[in-house]
């Protein structure tokens, strides 16, 4: 075997590769909104390890749905949730649905469905676990029979170091 023309080859080879993921997604169980105090923030179950440090585009899907007799006020909310530090990921609560229905003659039961996503980027300093979560807002009138964030997605895709 012969070795390659001068000039045809570098003498030195750097090999590198990336040993976390770079990208990543996890799909929850519904969160049942009813069954807690209105107010009240749930997990939905839908939760990434962003891997390592670094800046990540983060992104949530999910649907609620609200189901109440007239009239009634009620809201759907999401937000990321970071399990590390406690705290949830600052400017990411969303309202995902909100119904306020006066029928003069009241007593009509109604269910409303909505679909709602999120999107941010974070930096973090090292491992994280993010989750997304869920809440039931009752705002008036009759509070809700049943309320549900359903369907919940969680993506990541990291975009610098």
């Amino acid at each position: 075997m012969q070795s390659p023309a001068a000039g045809s080859c570098p003498e030195t080879w750097t090999v590198g590769a990336r040993l976390t993921p770079g990208t990543g997604e996890a799909f929850g169980a519904d969160a049942n909104l009813q069954a807690v105090a209105s107010g009240t923030w749930v997990a939905t179950g839908a939760q990434v390890v962003l891997p390592e440090a670094g800046t990540y585009d983060l992104s949530a899907d999910c649907f609620s749905h609200i189901n109440a007799t007239t009239p009634w006020a009620v809201a759907i909310n999401a937000r990321l949730f970071n399990v590390a530090s406690g705290t949830p990921v600052p400017g990411t609560t969303r309202r995902i649905q909100f119904g306020n229905i006066n029928d003069p003659g009241g007593g009509t039961v109604m269910a409303l469905q909505n679909a709602g996503s999120l999107n941010t980027s974070l930096t973090v300093t090292g491992p994280t676990t993010i989750r997304l979560e869920g809440q039931r807002q009752h705002v008036g009138f009759n509070d809700s029979t049943q309320a549900s964030l359903a369907g919940p997605r969680l993506g990541f895709t990291k975009v610098a170091d």
